[in-house]
């Protein structure tokens, strides 16, 4: 393949955007444009995107609505697999190492528009080979990788790889190309398109969305890449001084091993790319058999329900389910929801162990969950129906199979996390997302977990009620937004969640560190909502306030809303939670057992046992409509409000 060379950019500004300077900081300049069909690779102007878009998911979501039309499939060679950073990405700033995936999803039902979001080192990597994004498009005649090495850009042969898991093609090309290679890639999952199947990076990142299958469609294996660069950066000191601020107010203690002590116990941080803010997210894990293992958040509980449960089985059984997900490139999420599915189904006797391939009297043990994930991943025999996902293989199996889903989030099949009965505003972030917002739950989540810890034991937590209420009136724009038993205030608060993600993901920045709603290393425990923004202006020099990069969000969010009308979405109709929150009340939740709230005053309330009134989702759902400019009767964008957000060419 010819190599690209790095040639004068021009900035296109004509949109009425932050006005960007001539001189680039923050961004590369280029983004790759990959045709595997042709064999073609070219590049684009990233500063055409930028003023509008700023990066990441931003300028993934409009790559996404020029190129890929509603007609066209997930699997379909017209998809877009398109991978963007964004301008914080290797430039020292702290808690930037994410980048986006943004395509067609095979995991939903319908297919349609998705993203997800990885970390690590491969995004910073990709910086610093000089490329903001790839772009990849068409379909191999054969299996290929892709290989980048600052300049030199290459479409090879895949050779043995293909058939390999995660860990050992990722061991594979760091031998071939150098140990400080990085990488994204899937397993045998997407090889076979199984829908839920993820995008893997070689150091356990991953992403929803079944891309890892669109991965697989393309007959692409993986793409390597070995950076030597670095973006350039405005105000060096400034940005010294803020990373500085920013992990003295992340100084934490690190959680608790969820594991028995005398099996295994936490070794060491597992760091992305130059951060050095106490993560409480990604952790090395030794085992009592002198194992280690780098495990984080959800991944690792995909197993310990059941593993935990089981007499005589190791603790290392449910880190050891995550690393089988991780090499087969199996969704964690979406496996846990079908292990559960399966138990009601064979507790009730729609289904027995003979239909399902695996004996159901061994679940809890590591043979039955490498068995089971082996089967989708390969699609063999009852495999070949849950590899097609959840929702899909209920569709098969009929009503009775369907009445045993547990908590699915609509059109996804992933088990619904922080539902809208506990905490109601969660409703309106699962109504108007195409997949699970964890990224925004996260904001509620983990503002009320430190809270309950708080109300348990004062010591192990400084959120107070009081620091509670502060953070959600500055953070979330409303008086009463702390209050969690009443629905006033809960449309201003998922608007402020939702810009605030979308800015989030498209920065590159960190949900574990971002935003930062509170600290410990404050007099009054409190965050600061202008971070995000005094690190964009320290790297990139464009001067941008708190308020300016929320529009970001609110453009971006709208353009996301366009598409997802564009598909075939009903506004109104389909701008609602799953029917469980309404019907099914809440008895525990993940970091709150009891259900606790804040209400009114000092009031310490319990949800549990209630759902989400219907009446109440509608009132803040019409005032939803109302702070986004939206008609209120029927949730459609008005011309008046794309026009002023400079999305008037999408009318």
């Amino acid at each position: 393949m010819p190599e690209l060379t790095i040639s004068n950019l021009t900035i296109k500004n004509n949109h009425k955007g932050v006005k960007m300077t001539s001189q680039i900081f923050g961004w590369c300049g280029k983004i790759l444009d990959v045709d595997l069909t042709h064999s073609k690779i070219t590049h684009r102007n990233t500063m055409d995107y930028t003023d509008l878009f700023l990066g990441g998911r931003g300028i993934a979501t409009r790559i996404y609505w020029e190129e890929v039309q509603p007609e066209v499939s997930a699997f379909d060679p017209e998809n877009r697999l398109i991978f963007m950073t964004g301008p914080l990405g290797a430039t020292g700033a702290q808690g930037a190492s994410r980048f986006e995936v943004v395509g067609k999803s095979p995991m939903l039902l319908p297919e349609g528009f998705c993203y997800g979001n990885l970390g690590g080192f491969f995004g910073p990597y990709l910086k610093r080979a000089g490329y903001d994004g790839i772009v990849v498009s068409g379909k191999a005649e054969k299996a290929v990788y892709l290989w980048i090495q600052d300049e030199k850009v290459e479409i090879l042969d895949v050779g043995a790889l293909w058939g390999k898991g995660v860990y050992e093609v990722s061991g594979m090309l760091k031998t071939l190309h150098g140990q400080n290679t990085r990488l994204v890639t899937m397993g045998v999952a997407g090889e076979n398109l199984c829908r839920s199947s993820n995008l893997m990076t070689d150091n356990e990142g991953s992403a929803t969305g079944g891309f890892g299958a669109v991965m697989g469609s393309k007959n692409l294996k993986a793409i390597a890449v070995l950076g030597t660069g670095n973006p350039q950066v405005a105000k060096p000191e400034e940005l010294k001084s803020l990373s500085q601020k920013i992990i003295a107010l992340n100084k934490r203690s690190p959680m608790p091993a969820p594991f028995p002590p005398d099996q295994v116990t936490r070794s060491g941080k597992a760091s992305c790319y130059q951060c050095g803010i106490d993560c409480t997210m990604r952790n090395t894990f030794r085992t009592a058999s002198g194992r280690e293992m780098v495990r984080k958040c959800q991944a690792m509980f995909v197993y310990a329900p059941w593993s935990m449960r089981t007499p005589g089985e190791p603790a290392e059984t449910a880190l050891d389910a995550t690393g089988i997900c991780n090499d087969l490139s199996i969704c964690t999420m979406e496996m846990a929801n079908i292990i559960a599915w399966l138990a009601a189904c064979h507790k009730s006797g729609v289904l027995t162990s003979q239909q399902i391939g695996v004996d159901m009297t061994t679940l809890g043990t590591r043979a039955f969950f490498e068995n089971l994930a082996r089967m989708i991943a390969h699609r063999q025999g009852f495999g070949d129906i849950l590899a097609e996902g959840l929702l899909r293989a209920g569709e098969k199996l009929g009503t009775e199979a369907k009445d045993h889903f547990s908590n699915e989030v609509s059109g996804v099949g992933a088990g619904a996390s922080y539902s809208a009965r506990e905490y109601m505003m969660n409703g309106l972030l699962y109504a108007f997302e195409p997949r699970q917002p964890i990224a925004m739950l996260h904001e509620i989540s983990r503002l009320i977990g430190q809270w309950v810890n708080h109300q348990g034991n004062p010591a192990a937590s400084p959120v107070s009620s009081d620091v509670f209420r502060a953070a959600a009136k500055t953070f979330w724009a409303h008086e009463k937004a702390w209050d969690l038993n009443t629905p006033e205030g809960k449309a201003m608060a998922a608007t402020r969640i939702i810009d605030r993600t979308i800015v989030k993901d498209s920065l590159g920045l960190c949900d574990s560190s971002w935003p930062l709603m509170v600290s410990g290393n404050t007099p009054d425990h409190s965050g600061d909502s202008t971070l995000e923004s005094q690190l964009f202006s320290a790297v990139t020099g464009i001067e941008t306030g708190e308020d300016e990069l929320l529009q970001y969000g609110e453009r971006i969010f709208n353009l996301e809303r366009a598409i997802l009308l564009r598909e075939g979405r009903k506004a109104k109709a389909d701008d609602v939670p799953a029917e469980f929150n309404f019907t099914d009340p809440v008895q525990t939740v993940f970091m709150n057992p009891k259900v606790i709230v804040p209400g009114p005053g000092n009031e310490v309330l319990s949800r549990k046992g209630m759902v989400l009134d219907r009446k109440d989702f509608e009132a803040m759902r019409a005032e939803f409509y109302s702070l986004r400019g939206w008609d209120p009767e029927t949730g459609i964008q008005k011309p008046e409000i794309l026009e002023r957000l400079n999305l008037g060419d999408i009318l």
